[in-house]
């Protein structure tokens, strides 16, 4: 069965007693308009959640507070606010989590194999080349040769040097000075 909105996700997962597949995404998990949590839609050990891309959305679990405005666009507070993937939690708070992805990620706030436990199976990219999925990636470093015109790049310079000169932001000063540097080092000045 298909989830087409979050009340029809609501009536479909509490009602469900035993078997069947419900597919929905996780943004239907989000709290109705004007409540901060999510009910308990089912309470079994036997829902299996299986998400894919789930690098993409199943984070924030934490909170992070977000400004609340009013119509002229007014900041009139702040609210904490979760990502989907609490909320999906909370609604179904024994349920095991199965992710797949191309991409996990290992940030502090976000980290594939905290939220879903360990790898169960790792298909890297040489398995797709040995298995003919895909070809070898190859990889050589060049530089481009550059047909530069050194007087111009040194008249550039000068240019660049009265300019800065002028300055009279310090700061500022070297920043410019700063810059030019590394584009006349990149260019071969």
């Amino acid at each position: 069965m298909q989830a087409n909105d979050r009340d029809e996700l609501r009536q479909l997962l509490s009602e469900r007693e035993s078997g069947g597949i419900i597919f929905t995404t996780v943004q239907k998990f989000s709290p109705l308009n004007g409540k901060d949590a999510h009910p308990i839609l089912n309470n079994r050990h036997n829902i299996v959640v299986i998400s894919d891309e789930a690098h993409r959305s199943q984070y924030g679990q934490k909170g992070r507070f977000v400004e609340v405005k009013d119509k002229d666009k007014n900041v009139i507070g702040n609210k904490l606010v979760f990502g989907y993937s609490k909320y999906m939690r909370d609604a179904l708070p024994n349920a095991s989590f199965i992710g797949f992805t191309g991409t996990p990620i290992a940030l502090e706030d976000k980290d594939t194999r905290a939220v879903f436990g360990d790898y169960v199976s790792i298909y890297d990219i040489q398995d797709a080349v040995d298995d003919g999925a895909t070809v070898a990636i190859y990889y050589e470093s060049r530089l481009a040769k550059l047909d530069l015109n050194h007087a111009e790049i040194e008249a550039l310079s000068d240019q660049v040097e009265e300019v800065v000169e002028d300055e009279e932001d310090v700061s500022n000063r070297e920043k410019t000075k700063g810059e030019w540097s590394r584009l006349e080092k990149l260019v071969g000045g």
